[in-house]
């Protein structure tokens, strides 16, 4: 692995940092209330209650007290919505969901700057999968030449990650998932060679445009404080009205 730089993980400012993250989750927040613009505020459909999250989250945002990361039960709804596909009204829509619960729970979005990181991940890892895989068998040689392939795109600019992915899987995605020998080859969960560790960071990170996990940014703080780590608990509240 290459070593992390303070400009890989991003820019120099600490307030910056943030600044960021806000700008691509406001980019998103907007989009999809865009998208929206025909449903109604309500917790009677799938899609008000998305609407809901959506206007309380960018008026959070840009009064800028969100910290990143965003504990989940503040989002518990774009998270919810997100795996059950009931507002998934274009492959556009589901990706910018995707991408928002992404930068909202800390992972962020992979930027140009890391694409030194992801070329790095990925030749370590094809160098992993010989060290403990060699001989190879022929579908993991040809697993391995198509890999190479990418890097080599990757060190040339032709190829520039995220190379797609997602719900719909590409084929190289599902060899490296298909590839169970090394789950067995490869040093136990405790170790840091682990396959199923060290496959799914990269194929995060290439495949889904999420930032590679060793130039990912620290816990920021909001930088207006105030909002509590969970959301109050109406329950109670609400089960006196329904009497």
């Amino acid at each position: 692995m290459i070593d992390i730089t303070s400009e890989m993980i991003g820019p120099a400012d600490p307030m910056a940092l943030i600044e960021e993250e806000y700008a691509d989750a406001l980019l998103r927040v907007r989009f999809l209330l865009e998208a929206f613009r025909a449903h109604d505020p309500s917790n009677n459909t799938a899609h008000g209650r998305m609407v809901y999250q959506l206007r309380w989250l960018e008026r959070e945002l840009a009064a800028r007290r969100v910290p990143i990361p965003l504990n989940r039960s503040w989002i518990a709804t774009l998270c919810y919505l997100v795996g059950s596909g009931e507002v998934d009204d274009s492959q556009e829509i589901a990706d910018a969901m995707g991408e928002l619960t992404i930068i909202l729970q800390g992972p962020g979005l992979l930027k140009p700057r890391h694409t030194p990181v992801v070329l790095s991940m990925l030749e370590d890892f094809i160098a992993m999968m010989h060290l403990y895989g060699d001989p190879l068998l022929p579908s993991e040689q040809e697993l391995v030449e198509e890999l190479s392939a990418v890097a080599v795109g990757m060190r040339a600019g032709a190829i520039v990650p995220p190379i797609g992915g997602g719900m719909k899987l590409l084929p190289l995605e599902t060899q490296i998932l298909d590839a169970k020998r090394f789950e067995t080859v490869f040093p136990q969960h405790r170790a840091p060679e682990n396959y199923l560790r060290v496959s799914s960071n990269l194929l995060r990170a290439l495949f889904e445009g999420w930032c590679p996990y060793p130039a990912r940014k620290p816990p920021l703080p909001a930088p207006v404080p105030g909002l509590s780590p969970t959301p109050p608990d109406y329950t109670a509240i609400r089960a006196l009205l329904q009497r």
